[in-house]
């Protein structure tokens, strides 16, 4: 009997160990998956810092870049918008009495009027014609016989003083033609008349009593031809003589509207106000006062 007890004792020993053992066995490898989910869990850790590093470095670098982005874009946004203000065009509603619906349209600024023609105050004092107080002399409006006022004392002075400026910027400028009479003026026309015939002698040159020659406010400088076209001196004529109250009488391009051909040496005084607005604008004469060139077919 006590040596099967001892046998049983010694069975269930062994057993036991076995036991123990396998159950070790079993549990070693859960703890070697908690060991490896341990790690995991650390590398992810370590790799999110990484990233969070690197992101700080990106932003540290290019700072600047992000920001001019950022400024830029915000500068593509209407002021209105950046604001919070919102602003509209104004529009005019209108309703087409042929339709029953309402269309909407944008109103368009009118663009600024030009300073001409001006409102032309028109006078005739013994047969001469004054607008706004200048002296008009044309192939519309003309002189009378007797009219001889001689070279005009002002328009004078300030042709000597343009000359004068000329001269400093070395350029010569004299005076070709100036002041005629009537009388003077018919026999320069009639001679070109009888050279070229009536029709282009009117051309370049004045009938009698519609030649400005014969108000005194008119000067021919230096060449009086085709010759002195676009020379330094024409040149500096048109650039400065609205300075001293003078314009080009007869510009290029306006033929028609004149009843003239282009004359760059031809000055005529009007005064320096009206000098500049006809000088700056390209017009003529005609053109500020908003009148005609014309010969009546009386004359």
């Amino acid at each position: 009997m006590d040596n099967n007890n001892d046998n049983e004792w010694f069975d269930d020993y062994f057993e036991g160990n076995n036991n123990t053992d396998n159950i070790d066995k079993d549990t070693r490898p859960q703890k070697n998956t908690t060991r490896h989910i341990r790690w995991g869990a650390i590398a992810i850790l370590v790799l999110i810092i990484l990233l969070i590093a690197l992101l700080v470095f990106l932003i540290a670098v290019f700072k600047d870049d992000i920001k001019d982005d950022m400024n830029k874009n915000t500068s593509d946004v209407p002021a209105g918008a950046q604001t919070g203000i919102t602003t509209t065009p104004p529009t005019t509603d209108t309703t087409d009495p042929a339709r029953s619906d309402t269309t909407t349209t944008t109103t368009e600024p009118e663009p600024p009027k030009p300073p001409y023609p001006v409102e032309a105050d028109i006078e005739v004092i013994d047969g001469v014609t004054y607008i706004n107080g200048i002296l008009i002399v044309n192939k519309t409006y003309g002189l009378p016989e007797w009219f001889d006022p001689g070279v005009d004392p002002v328009a004078q002075a300030k042709l000597e003083e343009m000359y004068a400026a000329a001269a400093q910027d070395g350029l010569t400028l004299w005076t070709a033609s100036g002041y005629r009479t009537y009388e003077e003026q018919r026999t320069l026309y009639e001679d070109y008349a009888a050279v070229d015939g009536y029709d282009a002698a009117d051309t370049y040159s004045a009938r009698p009593g519609h030649s400005e020659h014969e108000t005194g406010l008119t000067f021919d400088v230096n060449d009086p031809s085709s010759t002195f076209d676009g020379t330094p001196e024409a040149q500096w004529l048109e650039q400065h003589c609205a300075e001293y109250g003078f314009i080009i009488r007869y510009p290029k391009g306006k033929e028609d509207i004149t009843g003239f051909m282009y004359e760059s040496w031809h000055v005529r005084y009007v005064g320096e106000e009206v000098a500049k607005v006809v000088m700056e604008n390209g017009i003529c004469l005609e053109e500020y006062f908003g009148i005609t060139s014309v010969y009546s077919e009386s004359e």
